[in-house]
């Protein structure tokens, strides 16, 4: 039954080249960013004052599984022997990085939206939620900022890198 529900689902997604990509893309995103989340964790549990630090880590190991998986498995029917796709891909991350950074920075110093989900959780009465929430805005920060990211580096991996054709391109 579900392995029927899937093989539907493979050919109905077949007509969408677009959302296909993105859906790899995004089994790639979630795997790095419990890759990057991960790192984070475990450098920031130890050496808590190298929050920015622990989190550029945690990004850069995200990124190398990443770009592995995208250019092995999302991205195979694009990629070429000789081009030079890491160049390209450290160019469009680089820049994401940079924003990743910026954001984190921001939102640790300045916006705090670990304290927006707070007035949430505290709405709900869910006490230890908000004790978390409190305790842990640079993670909030972080996997928020991580979501962002997402957009920016579908769209410039997309663009930018493996450089997707149009739908009506796809069989020149």
């Amino acid at each position: 039954m579900i392995i029927q529900l899937i093989q539907k689902f493979r050919v109905w997604i077949r007509q969408y080249p677009t959302a296909r990509k993105f859906i790899k893309f995004g089994i790639v995103g979630a795997t790095s960013a419990a890759v990057s989340l991960g790192v984070f964790w475990v450098i920031s549990a130890q050496y808590p004052a190298m929050n920015l630090v622990s989190k550029a880590i945690g990004y850069i190991m995200g990124f190398f599984v990443g770009f592995t998986l995208n250019k092995f498995w999302t991205y195979i029917d694009q990629t070429e022997e000789d081009e030079k796709y890491l160049l390209k891909y450290v160019m469009v991350y680089g820049v994401t990085f940079l924003v990743y950074l910026l954001i984190n920075f921001v939102f640790d110093h300045f916006v705090h939206p670990n304290q927006w989900f707070i007035l949430v959780t505290d709405s709900f009465e869910w006490n230890y939620i908000s004790l978390y929430l409190a305790d842990n805005g640079p993670l909030v920060s972080n996997i928020l900022a991580i979501f962002i990211n997402i957009f920016l580096n579908f769209f410039g991996t997309n663009k930018l890198v493996f450089k997707v054709p149009e739908p009506d391109h796809l069989f020149d």
